[in-house]
């Protein structure tokens, strides 16, 4: 599950027995229905698990980019396209025009492309309950950036609670101080927010303070002539003065893309059983290898940057060279010995250090159909090869 499988289940047993075996044609390979068996004693909640510890040991060892003295963490959401299956649609719910979806959320290192915390629940839940997980795995120091589709009182009130720093996308309709500075001319703006009856309510299911909350408002001006207004718990000025916050907000891009990457490159809907727990357990499997594989991008990114220095533009490794180079790799450097693990890993190092694109500033994609739903994976029509 770990191995980035994208074929059918016979033809990745096979090619995993070839791999631990050393061998051009493995010599015994497990049945479909003894993996299907074997893993139904297996917790989705063991890659989570593995996540968190590969990520601890990661910032052990690595130094964390900052922000102006801030960690940059993204959370942003998602669906994702499952399956046909009854036992699918009672866990997650039947929709009623188009497939069955589950709803999806992660937490993410802005800096070193991880996926700090990833959430799958029914399409019933929302985003807000599932932020409310992620922020277990924030800490004072972090600053989290939310699109506009987050924004309330309760939510600004338990970030101050945990004294987690936010920046939050409004609109127009958000807040009645929103609404004024909308209409403003002004940069930047520190309001305080006064709860109403039913923010208080919202603040009691929550179990924290109803007080007022100052935030500030910072107005941000798109390419386009567009008007962005953001909330933050930042309130200094001089520590943060206004014309930083495009910037910043542009950079909660980087998860929206990480989310494509799942879906495109690691072909995270393409499941490889209807269950589920199966389902769950592709999920979380898939992203944890990918956070793996990103470890080891990060670490042939300081190769090329001091490789490709005198270069006009910056370089930066593919991630999709990345995931590429994964595949059956990340067996090896799992179960290998020490001295094959490093040898092994030096030599993806290396080749990655060269699998680069320049960096062009100011460049831009727009979407292609937004909004549409785009083609998923029919299990019995997994590619062969």
């Amino acid at each position: 599950m770990l191995n980035l499988c994208k074929g059918s289940t016979e033809q990745e047993l096979a090619g995993l027995c070839s791999v631990l075996d050393g061998q051009a044609v493995a010599g015994t390979v497990p049945t479909r229905a003894a993996f299907s068996k074997a893993r139904k004693g297996l917790s989705d909640k063991l890659f989570s698990h593995l996540n968190r510890l590969a990520i601890k040991t990661f910032y052990r060892g690595w130094s964390t980019p900052t922000w102006h003295g801030f960690r940059l963490r993204a959370v942003d959401g998602t669906t994702f396209r499952l399956p046909p299956g009854e036992a699918l649609e009672r866990a997650f719910g039947a929709q009623r025009n188009g497939p069955t979806l589950a709803r999806g959320s992660i937490l993410y290192d802005i800096g070193h492309d991880l996926v700090l915390d990833a959430q799958v629940a029914a399409t019933c839940v929302g985003e807000y309950e599932l932020a409310i997980e992620h922020l277990a795995h924030a800490e004072p120091g972090d600053l989290l950036i939310y699109d506009r589709g987050y924004p309330a009182f309760w939510l600004f009130a338990l970030h101050r609670h945990l004294g987690i720093d936010f920046c939050m996308r409004l609109s127009r309709s958000s807040f009645a101080p929103a609404q004024a500075f909308f209409d403003s001319a002004e940069r930047s703006r520190i309001v305080t927010l006064n709860p109403s009856a039913e923010q208080r309510r919202a603040c009691r299911d929550q179990r924290v303070p109803a007080e007022p909350i100052r935030v500030r408002l910072v107005r941000v001006t798109l390419r386009g002539g567009e008007t962005e207004v953001l909330a933050t718990s930042v309130l200094e000025e001089e520590r943060l003065p206004a014309r930083l916050f495009a910037a910043l907000y542009h950079q909660r891009w980087s998860a929206e893309e990480h989310i494509k990457r799942q879906k495109r490159w690691a072909e995270i809907e393409n499941f490889s059983g209807r269950s589920p727990l199966a389902m769950r357990q592709d999920i979380q499997a898939r992203i944890l290898a990918m956070n793996l594989a990103a470890m080891v991008r990060n670490v042939a990114q300081l190769l090329a940057e001091r490789r490709f220095a005198h270069r006009r533009f910056r370089y930066q490794v593919r991630a999709c060279s990345t995931l590429s180079a994964m595949k059956d790799n990340l067996v090896r450097l799992l179960l290998g010995d020490g001295e094959q693990q490093r040898r092994l890993l030096e030599r993806l190092v290396l080749h990655l250090a060269s699998a680069v694109d320049a960096v062009r500033p100011n460049r831009s994609f727009p979407r292609q159909n937004p909004g549409k739903l785009k083609p998923g994976f029919h299990p019995a029509y997994k590619r062969v090869a």
